[in-house]
């Protein structure tokens, strides 16, 4: 949501399919940019960009503008996009709850096993940032781990746990305990609808 142009791919995938095409639709956590939300305004979609973190104070309907303020209405389609991955599971919580209340449909996009490439090397090379985050947060026995013990598994289970790396948090989500069915899948994301 951080990047300054362009929607991302998974959701120009999901407008060439006609969902959002006809819908007053919200970018929850659309970023600073709003490129996913302008990308949508400039295909003539009604959208309003809301991001309480990444906001510029205007008031979410224009392009360019992301409101830190929900307006008080429902809409047709609520998505975040690379939003869910950013956060610890218990905000992805309450981010679902939020939107489930906000719209009729729901769409999460998510990254998927490119967080675990990602990490995978960084923890072998046990890199400053990543390890710390490791053996602070998720590693539960007190004698430190050996190369025998940095199985693939534990690492996937570390990526899906969230892991701290220099690009910052990043976790790879599963929405299916949310009633969500999973409709897309490549090696670098995940995309959801309930």
């Amino acid at each position: 949501t951080s990047i300054k142009s362009g929607a991302a791919p998974a959701l120009k995938a999901l407008f060439n399919k006609e969902i959002m095409t006809d819908d007053v639709v919200l970018d929850y956590g659309a970023g600073k940019h709003a490129r996913n939300a302008d990308w949508l305004r400039d295909q003539g979609v009604k959208c309003y960009a809301y991001d309480p973190f990444n906001y510029n104070g205007a008031e979410g309907w224009k392009k360019g503008s992301v409101s830190e303020k929900l307006p008080r209405q429902k809409f047709d389609v609520v998505f975040t996009s690379f939003v869910l991955n950013v956060v610890p599971k218990h905000l992805e919580d309450e981010i679902i709850k939020k939107t489930n209340r906000l719209a009729k449909k729901h769409i999460h996009i998510v990254r998927n096993m490119d967080v675990f490439d990602t990490v995978k090397p960084a923890i072998k090379r046990r890199d400053k940032v990543v390890w710390e985050f490791f053996i602070n947060e998720f590693w539960k026995k007190k004698k430190e781990p050996t190369d025998a013990d940095l199985t693939d598994k534990l690492i996937l289970d570390l990526c899906e746990f969230g892991v701290q790396t220099s690009k910052g948090f990043q976790r790879i989500p599963h929405l299916e305990d949310h009633g969500f069915k999973l409709v897309k899948k490549t090696h670098g994301y995940k995309v959801y609808i309930k």
